[in-house]
């Protein structure tokens, strides 16, 4: 595949890995296993930034159609991992390709942070998918590698094949991950271990973060755009009220009310003195 699609940001070779040099969490490296023509291959990030260059069709869309939102949004609907949102380019087709009667694959992504004491820490996230051509449903799982002094980091410490180039099972990595990492079953509980450990925003907002994600990363966006779906979007990305705040408007909402009341009780009390002021003078002008 190296042949067909170019990468800016990574040396030919084996080099060292790349460490973190900030102390919030970036991305240093993604890989796939066994996904669309990739047997396993890596994409490294410099300075958090990662450039694909390469011709139509050699699949530069395709790599972070499969890694980026889906690590984070751990959906497989095809609106939420195709760019176009095409419902007919189904999760299977990257596994398959009509080729395979079974196919297990993997996506990771690696990110990286300098802790308090100067040392790197580093937090890895993945998703399993296994697919048969008996059956449309694909299965998934989800794994993360803790962020720990000795956490093991992928393709040096830990394998996502076996020594024979055997992709994982979920039950041989779950074995692999003992006392190194989590695996999960469901989605929700591996967006809610995501969001504990990268964003702290909690679940509502974290979905909406996702939303807008998918929403900002469509393709001529400029061209097409959707409005009232990214309003919507960054609307729901907005951080929720204090309810210390949403109090203090209330109570200026109903301090509004009082002085309105008030204001109107003044204006009849104006209306009724200019009355009495016009007849007072008219009378006055009779002595």
């Amino acid at each position: 595949m190296n042949d067909r699609l170019v990468l800016i940001a990574a040396q030919p070779g084996k080099p060292v890995l790349p460490v973190p040099t900030r102390e919030r969490w970036q991305p240093l490296r993604l890989g796939l296993v066994e996904l669309f023509h990739y047997d396993s291959e890596e994409f490294w990030f410099r300075d958090g930034h990662l450039l694909l260059r390469g011709n139509n069709g050699t699949g530069k869309s395709k790599v972070l159609s499969l890694t980026l939102p889906l690590l984070l949004d751990a959906q497989l609907k095809p609106s939420r991992i195709e760019p176009d949102g095409d419902g007919g380019k189904k999760m299977a087709w990257n596994l398959l390709m009509n080729s395979y009667d079974r196919r297990i694959g993997y996506a990771w992504i690696e990110f990286g942070r300098i802790a308090e004491d100067g040392a790197p820490r580093y937090l890895s996230l993945g998703v399993g998918l296994s697919a048969t051509a008996a059956r449309p449903q694909v299965d998934s799982w989800f794994f993360l590698i803790e962020d720990a002094d000795d956490a093991p980091r992928i393709s040096q410490d830990l394998w996502l094949t076996s020594a024979q180039r055997v992709v994982l099972t979920r039950e041989r990595l779950r074995d692999a991950l003992e006392g190194r990492g989590q695996l999960f079953d469901t989605a929700a509980s591996y967006r809610r271990a995501v969001d504990e450990r990268l964003f702290h925003l909690g679940t509502r907002r974290y979905d909406a973060l996702m939303d807008t994600l998918i929403q900002l990363r469509q393709p001529q966006l400029s061209r097409k755009p959707d409005e009232t779906a990214l309003s919507n979007a960054l609307t729901e990305a907005l951080p929720p009220l204090a309810p210390e705040l949403l109090g203090d408007v209330a109570e200026a909402l109903g301090q509004l009310e009082e002085d309105r009341r008030q204001l109107e009780e003044y204006q009849a009390l104006a209306r009724a003195v200019g009355r009495f002021e016009e007849r007072y003078r008219a009378y006055a002008g009779t002595q």
